[in-house]
């Protein structure tokens, strides 16, 4: 995902009312992780970056998908 992934995870949280460590729960990662992505740091893993795309298009925040590597 592109460097843009920590405005876009703060906002699938707020839109879902989550706190970090709900997020992640929900994907599941451990809460430093979460909190990497909101300072910029960049999402590693398939797998994880296609649960975070699947979260933002169910949420509705759109063209998150096209930054999946």
């Amino acid at each position: 995902m592109k460097a843009d992934v920590s405005s876009e995870v703060r906002r699938l949280r707020a839109l879902k009312g989550w706190t970090q460590e709900q997020l992640a729960g929900e994907i599941p990662v451990s809460l430093p992780t979460v909190q990497r992505w909101e300072a910029g740091r960049p999402v590693r893993g398939l797998a994880v970056q296609r649960r975070l795309v699947v979260m933002f298009e169910e949420a509705g925040i759109e063209g998150t998908g096209s930054t999946v590597v």
